[in-house]
């Protein structure tokens, strides 16, 4: 049994937490060896708040002091012996407790190596099982293989002699085919040399056509060497002749060039002159439009005064005293005008340039 089944044994009959706990302290401490702690009795009952297993603890030791204290009950004792009497038993007490409990950690960690090698021991021997218990699935497995594989020879074997009589047929017609096959290849052979022989004759005829066609050849590249000779002359001349005309070209388009700049600059003071020409004409259209405005007033103001005398000559002779009265009245005030007689004539204005 382990420390945990027992904690579970004792939670079944212990309602209180305060008496499991203390419990639980027995256990580990009478038990098995362990001081109990605060956090271990949590660990391991899970119960209560924190300050629970810490009161219980304290409980647990003042009991367990109570309970190791040795008192003499002997009247005629005094106090300190008595007292010296029962600490020596205790001592005696908690000596032979610590020697039993020393003993028992021994004993169970003797057990405890003896059951963990009985354990491995154990493991041991079920892999030892199953490893057998393998190794007998593959030998019959491995049996009935071999027992196919036996059987699939002896058909193979079967098929085997069955197709080395056939071979054996094969083989002696084949040795007839053979023999037929090494007349016919004599006879082909016979042949072959007869049609080599007239190869090598046409093969030396071609060499010789050959070599007259190379001969022609050469002839053929010579003239057609000498006559590229010529043509690369020619195209030289030619490509000389192109240059000078290129020179001469070059030359004509500068002198074009310098006499399009020099027009382009006489082009630019004319325009210039033309522009202050046409300055100094619109100034004088100006001038003449002013001029013909006030001789337009003039003429107004003259045919005014023609159809005036017009009207005065018209008029009745009674009238004319009164109007030469007018008009000597009002002489001293206008400036005398003098007419040639002719008709006026309108000009026409002058046309801007």
């Amino acid at each position: 049994m382990t420390l945990e089944t027992d904690i579970e044994a004792v939670r079944e009959h212990a309602a209180d937490t305060q008496a499991l706990y203390r419990e639980v302290c027995a256990l580990m401490f009478f038990r098995y060896g362990e001081t109990p702690t605060a956090n271990r009795l949590y660990q391991l009952v899970r119960k209560g708040s924190m300050s629970a297993p810490a009161k219980a603890l304290r409980d647990f030791w003042v009991e367990v002091r109570e309970k190791t204290r040795v008192d003499v009950g002997r009247p005629d004792l005094p106090p300190d012996v008595a007292k010296a009497a029962g600490e020596l038993a205790a001592n005696l007490w908690r000596l032979s407790n610590d020697a039993a409990t020393a003993a028992l950690d021994v004993f169970r960690q003797d057990a405890q190596a003896e059951i963990a090698a009985a354990r491995q021991q154990a493991q041991e021997m079920e892999t030892q099982r199953n490893d057998a218990s393998l190794k007998a699935e593959q030998a019959a497995a491995g049996a009935a293989a071999l027992g196919q594989q036996i059987g699939g020879l002896e058909a193979r074997l079967v098929e085997l002699q069955t197709a080395n009589d056939m071979l054996s047929g094969q083989l002696a017609a084949s040795k007839n085919e053979l023999a037929a096959g090494a007349t016919a290849l004599a006879d082909a052979r016979r042949d072959f040399a007869e049609e080599l022989a007239k190869l090598r004759r046409a093969h030396e005829q071609n060499e010789q056509r050959l070599a007259a066609a190379e001969k022609r050849a050469l002839l053929e590249i010579e003239s057609e060497r000498a006559v590229a000779s010529r043509v690369r002359k020619e195209l030289q001349t030619a490509n000389d002749r192109i240059a000078a005309l290129e020179t001469e070209h070059r030359s004509e388009r500068d002198a074009l060039r310098d006499g399009l700049a020099t027009a382009k600059a006489e082009l630019s003071a004319s325009t210039a002159r033309c522009a202050v020409l046409g300055a100094q004409l619109s100034e004088k259209d100006a001038l003449l439009a002013e001029r013909i405005a006030s001789t337009d007033q003039l003429r107004q103001r003259l045919e005014t005064m023609s159809r005036r005398l017009e009207t005065a000559r018209s008029e009745p002779a009674s009238a004319r005293p009164v109007r030469r009265s007018r008009a000597k009245a009002e002489a001293p005030n206008r400036a005398p005008v003098d007419f040639s007689g002719g008709s006026f004539v309108k000009r026409a204005a002058t046309p801007k340039r």
